[in-house]
């Protein structure tokens, strides 16, 4: 019985150890967006390291002017990912504020950046 409680605590703390040692999702906002028929395109940079699919939503404040992408669904290579999310509204050139959320495979990874952007035409 003693040897499978110690079997037992052996498999648990490999398998924690491998799941702290996994690389955690990464997102990043790019400080350059631009301005597109209707809207901006934002870039941002995902990291899902293992995910087949990801899904970002960013969200544009300029003055008065707030609006979101409303969650764009990508396919996943299961590495870095750099993509163009387009957000509508009714921006013009110069600085704004970027907020962007990321769900890896549907499972809503909680995290947000915000980031000053400047868009450009």
């Amino acid at each position: 019985m003693f040897l499978n409680k110690r079997s037992l605590g052996v498999v648990l703390a490999i398998v924690l150890g491998t799941a702290t040692h996994a690389d955690q999702p990464t997102l990043s906002i790019q400080q350059q967006a631009r301005l597109v028929d209707f809207g901006i395109e934002v870039i941002v940079v995902v990291n899902c390291e293992g995910a087949t699919a990801f899904e970002v939503n960013v969200a544009v404040r300029q003055g008065d002017m707030a609006s979101q992408s409303f969650g764009v669904n990508f396919p996943s290579s299961g590495g870095k990912e750099v993509v163009p999310v387009f957000v509508p509204g009714v921006f013009t050139a110069g600085q704004a504020d970027a907020t962007a959320v990321l769900a890896c495979n549907t499972l809503l990874e909680g995290m947000s950046v915000g980031q000053s952007i400047r868009i450009t035409e």
